[in-house]
């Protein structure tokens, strides 16, 4: 079976997009300008490998590594984690980052 590579690298970019997008809406702490173009080639660098299998759990764990290693480089900067992904249309679900009881809603991002 033939793996089509560009549909695979639209849903990584749009899911990342998505995540990104989510992310930022809710991010705690300034980020610099080139913060979004570095996020998204990251986050779909790191979805992509995980797309032709098409577990969701598996491109959550990769969206939400990039978001762990930002954070870790930048101490100020908090945000929510990926919590759901539907590849079908790209629109992703996050959850605030922290205890399992944070009273912040889930909030859904949508195709870009």
């Amino acid at each position: 079976m033939q793996q089509d590579t560009p549909d695979a690298d639209r849903v990584a970019r749009t899911v990342a997009e998505n995540v990104y997008a989510a992310y930022s809406r809710q991010i705690s702490g300034a980020t610099h300008p080139q913060t979004e173009q570095t996020m998204l080639a990251r986050l779909a660098e790191a979805i992509r490998p995980q797309v032709p299998s098409g577990a969701p759990g598996a491109i959550i764990e990769a969206a939400n590594g990039v978001l762990d290693a930002w954070e870790r480089q930048d101490p100020e900067v908090r945000g929510p984690r990926v919590s759901a992904i539907d590849l079908i249309d790209g629109s992703v679900t996050v959850r605030p980052n922290g205890p399992p009881d944070a009273p912040a809603p889930d909030s859904r991002q949508g195709p870009v």
